[in-house]
């Protein structure tokens, strides 16, 4: 059975500088109301500091709290950009030739090596971006995240030795020097790939199951800060994509919209979240009217779940042709929501 894609994380910084400020109003330096979490269950974060042993190395300069606990949202967004980017990551069934997909997959774990070649559906550039990606938070160095750190430098290191190997292999094929040493190279290259490719995707769950709980504890410090400092529309903005989300999130497979209760949930969402977008509508107008700096992303993010209501009124209708269209809106209304600053 064909998946449902997947749905993306919320990437947006949570102590911003003042998005709403006046015409003449100067951005306040980002506050944080509590510092870093640090309880066994979050995400923990320690300010890093220079080796010690090392007496003649320069120590890092202390930074406050307030920039601690920036720095850590800053991080975060970092590990879920990574992670939205690399989505469900290659063969994961969601692509328009999920039948090419097994035979792919059946085939590295035979190690057949006549199957890594680039196709739309599997290459290694998903890979080579996650790696890239996953560098960029890690050069985030005033605060260690210790339960994703470490998980990230292993996937690095992981992922550059993998893909030499994948490289190889497709040139391989490609020149299809198989015919030359009847598949003797290409056999010697999958004893490497093959447990190399399946520790890369280990690695990966244990890593995005750390960023979705990150994500998720920077989203609640986020509308705690908004109700407390009455940021009307960025609340209403988080409180309808995570309506939109809920939607999303009954159906995982075509045979959940065969599902009445299911429909159902989805529909009360659906009542709400219409209502939340109206009243988020009014504050941006307001916002606007007042003559505040208000970034336009707020306005595309309603424009983007409109269409998201719509798409899935037709789903509901033609599941098949629209269910990876409605994760495909959510998805879209996710990214303008991540790109306002």
């Amino acid at each position: 059975m064909k998946k449902i894609g997947k749905a993306l994380l919320f990437g947006t910084l949570v102590f911003n500088t003042a998005l709403l400020a006046g015409c003449d109003d100067k951005p306040e330096a980002p506050k944080a109301s509590s510092g870093a979490p640090t309880t066994q269950n979050s995400t923990s974060a320690k300010k890093s500091s220079a080796p010690e042993a090392n007496k003649s190395e320069a120590k890092k300069p202390a930074i406050s709290d307030e920039k601690a606990a920036y720095k850590l949202s800053e991080k975060v967004s970092y590990y879920v950009k990574a992670t939205n980017a690399y989505g469900g990551g290659v063969l994961d069934g969601t692509s328009s030739w999920p039948d090419k997909e097994k035979k792919v997959k059946a085939g590295i774990e035979k190690k057949d090596y006549r199957v890594i070649e680039s196709w739309l559906y599997f290459s290694s550039r998903p890979y080579s971006s996650l790696s890239n990606n996953l560098k960029k938070a890690l050069k985030v160095t005033e605060v260690n995240i210790d339960n994703i750190d470490p998980k990230a430098e292993a996937i690095v290191a992981s992922i550059d030795k993998l893909l030499p190997v994948w490289e190889e292999l497709e040139k391989y094929n490609k020149m299809k020097k198989y015919e030359d040493d009847n598949g003797a190279k290409g056999k010697e290259l999958m004893e490497v790939f093959t447990p190399g490719f399946n520790q890369v995707n280990e690695q990966y769950k244990a890593l995005e199951a750390e960023i979705r709980v990150a994500s998720e504890e920077m989203k609640q410090k986020r509308i705690e800060n908004y109700k407390k400092e009455g940021r009307l529309l960025e609340l209403y903005t988080e409180e309808s994509l995570e309506l939109a989300r809920s939607i999303v999130g009954q159906f995982s497979t075509l045979k959940d919209y065969k599902d009445k209760a299911k429909i159902d949930q989805a529909n009360k969402y659906l009542a709400e979240l219409e209502e939340k977008l109206e009243l988020q509508t009014a504050e941006y107008n307001k916002a606007k009217e007042e003559g505040k700096k208000v970034d336009s992303g707020y306005s595309r993010v309603n424009d983007r779940l409109v269409k998201f209501v719509g798409t899935y009124r037709d789903a509901r209708k033609k599941p098949g042709s629209y269910a990876n269209n409605l994760v495909k809106d959510f998805n879209s209304a996710i990214d303008t929501y991540n790109s306002i600053r």
